[in-house]
C-alpha cells in the first residue's frame, strides 16, 4: 500500500517536488522548438528577421517569463507545506499540464501565418488563465487538508487569493477583445494589449493585498492580546 501523506524533509516528499521541478525545466526547454525560421530572407539582416519572424521572438520570451513565474510561484506556494498527500499532488499535477500545454499555444500564436487568426491568441489566454486557477487551486486544497500550518488568518489568505485572480481575469477577459480586434483591424493585437495592463494592476493588486494581509495579522494579534482590531 502506497503511503497516503509524504512528510516535509523526507525522501518522497522531495521526489515528489523534483518531479514537478523537471515539468517546469522541461516546459521552458521546449519553448525553443517554438522558433522555426526557414525563411532564407529572414537571414538577410536581423531587421529582417524581426519584420518577419517578431512574432516568434515575442511569443519565446513571453512564455520563458510566464513559465519562470509560474515555477517560482509553485515554489513558493509548496515551500509553505508541511506535507504532500494525493489529492494534493493530483492538483499540482493538474497545474503542470496547463504549464506542459504553454509551448504548444505559444507556437501558435507566434506563428507569423496565423496573426490574422483569433484563436491562437484567445487559447493562448485561456491557457495561462487556467494555469493559474490550478495553481491557486492546488493550494487551497492544500489548506483544507491541513497541509499548511503557517498560522496566517483566513482574511490574510482571501486578500492573497483575491491578488491571484486578478491574472486570470484579465486573461479572460483579452479573449473577446481578440475577436473584437480581429473582426475589425484584422489581428490579434488588441487582445495582447489588454495583457498590458498587468504591469499596472500586477503591483498595485499586490501591494493591496499585502496592506490587507498585514492588517489581518495585526487584527490576529490583537485579538489574541485582547486588543479592538484596526479600523
Amino acid at each position: 500500500m502506497p503511503a497516503d501523506r509524504y512528510e516535509r524533509d523526507t525522501s518522497n516528499y522531495d521526489r515528489a517536488l523534483s518531479f514537478f521541478d523537471v515539468v517546469y525545466g522541461f516546459s521552458l526547454t521546449l519553448l525553443v522548438t517554438t522558433l522555426d525560421v526557414t525563411d532564407e530572407r529572414a537571414w538577410r539582416s536581423p531587421g529582417e528577421l524581426l519584420r518577419t519572424n517578431g512574432s516568434q521572438a515575442f511569443s519565446f520570451a513571453l512564455s520563458f517569463v510566464v513559465i519562470v513565474v509560474f515555477w517560482r510561484s509553485n515554489h513558493a506556494l509548496v515551500a509553505r507545506f508541511t506535507a504532500l498527500d494525493p489529492p494534493v499532488i493530483a492538483a499540482n499535477v493538474v497545474v503542470a499540464f496547463f504549464v506542459v500545454f504553454i509551448p504548444f499555444t505559444t507556437e501558435a500564436m507566434g506563428d507569423p501565418d496565423l496573426q490574422d487568426l483569433a484563436l491562437p491568441t484567445a487559447l493562448y489566454a485561456v491557457n495561462v488563465g487556467l494555469a493559474v486557477l490550478a495553481n491557486v487551486a492546488m493550494f487551497h486544497v492544500a489548506v483544507v487538508r491541513g497541509l499548511v500550518e503557517d498560522g496566517e488568518p483566513p482574511a490574510a489568505r482571501r486578500a492573497r487569493t483575491l491578488d491571484a485572480l486578478v491574472v486570470p481575469a484579465v486573461m479572460f477577459a483579452s479573449v473577446p477583445v481578440t475577436y473584437l480586434g480581429v473582426d475589425r483591424w484584422g489581428d490579434a493585437t488588441a487582445g495582447k494589449l489588454v495583457w498590458l495592463s498587468l504591469v499596472v494592476l500586477g503591483p498595485l493588486s499586490s501591494r493591496l493585498a499585502e496592506r490587507r494581509a498585514a492588517r489581518a495579522v495585526a487584527d490576529q494579534r490583537r485579538a489574541g492580546d485582547g486588543g479592538p482590531p484596526t479600523s
